[in-house]
């Protein structure tokens, strides 16, 4: 009998759970719906990635007139990118955060707390140093929108982009967007091929992603083409002590590098030598390195 009661109560507990949880979706569902209609595309600042000439809105595509190339857009975000055409790391990385983009705020929290920095400290070392100057940002691999909330209210930040290979990190930051009410653009695309006009961002970062990008010289030289005069641009990602790290206790990012990935070595040397004040620093207590720079 008292065996009995512990599976009734148990299944009690366990429909109540997916009973919440059904409630959580349709009210995330809801506010995304609302966000959606709400917020509309810039197409000033949009460009076709390969040829970089403005697009025309068809409907619920994106169009350029010169390649002819047709641009979805889904759920209210254009995709510049089509996922099963990805390859190499760029392939291998967008799928494992398409699942990781569930839990990827709470093991930021875990992390850091790990290393003994809140967040915000984390967040803010590296977003505070930007310098828009009140024009517009963008962030390459926004992922879930963790950087926002330390972007939004500054007095400096003008309209804020984000752009990411996983689709499944655009919905979550997407869905925080919609909670949280914030007038942001968002773009599945790569960073090898921004879907952005030349001189276009007053302040350009990227937070976690380039060591394993299937072409770091093109992603950096992308970020310099969107950047204004002036602009100050941030690329930061793990070091090799970083790295490890991960691979001892997330076992899919030692699978997703590959068994005989090479050391991990800051990209200073893919830096145009025109660029002025470049620098390299460790952030995180040491377990990231920032790679910062101006474009003249």
């Amino acid at each position: 009998m008292k065996s009995r009661n512990r599976w009734f109560v148990a299944g009690l507990a366990v429909g109540a759970l997916g009973l919440a949880l059904i409630r959580h979706y349709r009210k995330v569902r809801d506010e995304t719906l609302t966000w959606q209609k709400k917020h509309h595309l810039n197409l000033d600042v949009l460009v076709c990635p390969s040829c970089h000439v403005p697009l025309a809105m068809v409907g619920e595509t994106l169009f350029c007139t010169q390649c002819q190339n047709i641009y979805p857009i889904v759920d209210g975000i254009p995709h510049f990118i089509e996922p099963v055409q990805l390859t190499g790391m760029n392939q291998r990385f967008s799928r494992m955060y398409d699942w990781f983009s569930w839990g990827y705020r709470l093991f930021s929290k875990v992390a850091f707390a790990y290393i003994g920095m809140t967040e915000e400290q984390a967040r803010r070392e590296v977003t505070d140093r930007l310098d828009p100057k009140g024009g517009r940002v963008l962030e390459v691999s926004i992922g879930p929108g963790v950087n926002l909330p330390y972007l939004v209210d500054r007095q400096d930040v003008g309209e804020i982009f984000g752009l990411d290979i996983s689709l499944g990190q655009l919905h979550r930051c997407q869905e925080y967007a919609a909670q949280h009410d914030l007038d942001i653009q968002i773009h599945l695309g790569n960073a090898e091929g921004l879907p952005y006009p030349d001189d276009t961002f007053d302040g350009v970062f990227h937070i976690g992603g380039i060591n394993f990008f299937n072409d770091k010289k093109k992603a950096i030289e992308e970020m310099i083409r969107v950047a204004r005069s002036g602009t100050r641009i941030l690329i930061c990602d793990e070091n090799e002590k970083g790295a490890r790290a991960y691979e001892r206790f997330l076992p899919s990012f030692k699978r997703t590098a590959g068994e005989s990935r090479e050391v991990i070595v800051p990209p200073v040397d893919l830096v145009p030598p025109e660029m002025q004040e470049v620098r390299i620093f460790d952030v995180w207590k040491g377990w990231m390195y920032c790679l910062e720079f101006r474009k003249p």
